[in-house]
């Protein structure tokens, strides 16, 4: 079997954060992945470009680049490089994140061990600008299949930037699709209802950086939409009842709408370990 990586880089990115997160995605793997694709989601700034071809140099067989002419958003990039994969399995990463040596490794092991499993997630430890010397925090995904579904009723069940999917069960329920801010909770409900078993090692494999506008993208306005739309196709494939898309919809309005400060610390003592 075969494994390849997928990024999206926006020009927004952080030049720094991204080195880091692609040095971490190859240099420091344990069990190197046979393909990175990059989508360039739109131009970027020439800092970016910089650190993109110095990353490239050398493993141009390995490492390719695929630039779009204008900004697609998150979910479009994803769906056009999760076709551009030539992997039967595909390791996601986002490009301000910081992949454990051994999370390649420790995922692949899995998967040839279960192929009954379609995903594999993992758990993520958040930080604010240096993992190395903060007391990080953790957010634990159930392990099994049963479980995830039970979850997903109510809160995502993954964490996006750990998976490793199977290529032909992400074609198969659909692939990536455009949902602001939410298109990895839409992929897991489309690969339930397309009856793929999904699991998560409970493990933090990925490093989270949360300093870096997390906590406004959470709580945007852009989410209570997307969260809307979500129950309303939970109602339509009966994964949820009339009353509890009324109350997801409710909790969410109610979330958004308090202040950041609070809901930062309620991430910390109620979501979080």
């Amino acid at each position: 079997m075969t494994y390849s990586v997928l990024m999206s880089v926006y020009k927004n990115d952080d030049p720094d954060f991204l080195k880091i997160a692609l040095e971490s995605i190859y240099d420091y793997q344990t069990r190197k992945p046979d393909e990175v694709v990059v989508v360039w989601d739109g131009p970027l700034k020439e800092t970016l470009y910089n650190v993109l071809i110095a990353f490239q140099k050398g493993r141009e067989d390995v490492i390719k680049y695929y630039p779009q002419e204008v900004n697609r958003g998150l979910g479009e990039a994803l769906r056009i490089g999760s076709e551009l994969c030539t992997g039967d399995y595909i390791l996601r990463m986002d490009s301000d994140d910081i992949s454990d040596s051994k999370r390649f490794e420790k995922q692949i092991t899995f998967v040839e061990a279960h192929p009954e499993i379609d995903a594999v997630g993992a758990d993520i430890a958040e930080f604010d600008s240096d993992p190395t010397k903060e007391k990080m925090r953790t957010r634990v995904c159930p392990a099994k299949h049963e479980e995830i579904m039970k979850m997903c009723k109510r809160r995502n069940p993954m964490n996006h930037v750990t998976v490793c999917i199977k290529k032909a069960s992400l074609l198969k329920a659909g692939g990536y699709q455009t949902l602001l801010l939410l298109e990895d909770y839409l992929l897991w409900i489309n690969m339930i209802v397309a009856e793929c078993k999904l699991a998560n090692i409970n493990e933090s494999l990925v490093y989270v950086r949360v300093g870096n506008g997390f906590d406004g993208k959470r709580g945007s306005k852009e989410r209570i939409v997307g969260w809307s739309k979500l129950q309303d196709i939970m109602l339509k494939y009966g994964m949820i009842n009339h009353f509890d898309a009324m109350m997801n919809k409710f909790y969410i309005r109610a979330f958004v709408n308090t202040p950041t400060n609070i809901k930062r610390r309620l991430y910390q003592i109620i979501l979080r370990k």
